[in-house]
């Protein structure tokens, strides 16, 4: 598939296999994801990779949580639905939505590292142009992903489980974790 087509037809992939992806593919997406732009080349930002069986359906458990938070803070109730129903209503939307996470063979975890070399009265602007330069990286990861028949999808549900999220990785607090993304094969592309 040639670049074009890859942005024409990536999608949102909710619904994934367990086949595994060859470390090969995984080399050359991180790779393709590093030649992104940058502000100043500072390249401020990492990638955490989990394929660890354990490690990644402990992340899938603690995504699908963290979405169940979501989309019963960002949605509203259904009339006459009590808050302890939309709760629960939140938490088995996530499991229909998001279940399959759990059969997902890697993750990829976006971190900001902090340059502190701006001015203190323009560290917002340092970390807004970090934060992009992380995202064009992620699209790079997006569509190469796609041109090789894999599936992903920017993902923030950890955002809601932080804490517990950045414990089960090891990520020390400085560090922003602005985006994640599931990848792996799907069971289909929407």
């Amino acid at each position: 598939m040639d670049d074009d087509d890859a942005i024409r037809n990536r999608r949102s992939v909710r619904r994934y296999t367990d086949a595994p992806v060859a470390d090969a593919d995984i080399d050359e997406l991180l790779r393709l994801a590093l030649l992104a732009p940058t502000g100043g080349m500072a390249q401020a930002w990492s990638f955490v990779v989990v394929r660890g069986e354990d490690k990644r359906r402990q992340v899938a458990e603690l995504v699908i949580s963290g979405g169940a938070r979501y989309f019963s803070t960002v949605r509203p109730a259904a009339p006459g639905t009590s808050a302890e129903d939309h709760v629960a209503w939140g938490r088995e939307y996530a499991e229909q939505a998001l279940g399959t996470y759990r059969d997902v063979p890697v993750w990829i975890v976006g971190l900001v590292v902090p340059r502190n070399v701006f001015p203190p009265d323009q560290r917002e602007a340092e970390r807004t142009a970090d934060v992009a330069s992380l995202a064009f990286a992620m699209e790079n990861l997006f569509v190469a992903a796609r041109a090789r028949g894999l599936g992903t999808v920017p993902t923030v549900f950890h955002w809601f489980v932080e804490d517990d999220f950045r414990a089960l990785l090891d990520i020390p607090a400085e560090f922003e974790i602005p985006l994640i993304t599931p990848l792996g094969y799907p069971v289909e592309f929407p």
